[in-house]
């Protein structure tokens, strides 16, 4: 019998797949995942060589999928506008896949669809006037806060299920509230907004101007 003219396997192949694993049950085992890819635990390392390279390929298949799907800067020309809409985008595409979340802050970023992804952010802050050390700040507060609200734009709506009796004002806002749409949605803007209205005080004409007044 002549050799299969494709491979079994590749990296891609077993990185969808531990991400498949991950989104059913939050995490993925070498044995778990030969045996949903009907294949034996060391025909997967001759492919890669463990879970942190799995691990970073399930990154790298999410900042692939979310760049080829993502409006990521797509909007109005003001760098305020074009920040939330790169939150919004990775959001919305790491919110897909937030079982995966705890997995992924574990592991340093090294590969290149993601640290693309993140370039496009601090490019934008280095080109609206933020000095190095406030690019630093500006990207780890924006990415801090969209990780958070994509694990919550998975949660249930009724995220916090409070007794009258023992936690009134949180009962009694949830009994009352009628928000016009997803209540993560709707904390998420106000939050993305409240980070960028912070970020803008530390541009040095912001600052220049904060001290002659």
């Amino acid at each position: 019998m002549g050799r299969p003219r494709q491979a079994i396997l590749s990296p891609e192949k077993i990185y969808r797949a531990a991400l498949e694993l991950v989104d059913e049950f939050g995490d993925f085992t070498l044995p778990g995942l030969a045996q949903r890819l009907n294949v034996s635990p060391s025909s997967i390392y001759h492919h890669v060589q463990g879970r942190p390279e799995i691990i970073n390929g399930i990154r790298s298949v999410i900042g692939s999928d979310a760049l080829a799907s993502g409006d990521f800067l797509t909007a109005r020309p003001a760098w305020q506008d074009r920040a939330a809409a790169w939150a919004r985008s990775y959001r919305s595409a790491l919110g897909q896949h937030a079982k995966a979340i705890p997995l992924l802050v574990g592991e340093a970023v090294t590969d290149k669809a993601t640290l693309d992804i993140y370039e496009q952010l601090a490019a934008l802050f280095a080109g609206a006037g933020f000095g190095p050390n406030d690019v630093v700040v500006a990207v780890t507060a924006l990415d801090s806060f969209m990780l958070g609200s994509a694990l919550d734009w998975a949660s249930p709506e009724s995220a916090w299920v409070a007794d009258p009796a023992a936690q009134p004002a949180l009962h009694e806002a949830f009994a009352q509230a009628s928000l016009e749409g997803r209540r993560s949605d709707l904390g998420f803007e106000v939050g993305v907004r409240a980070i960028i209205s912070h970020l803008e005080t530390l541009l040095p004409g912001h600052q220049r101007a904060a001290t002659s007044r």
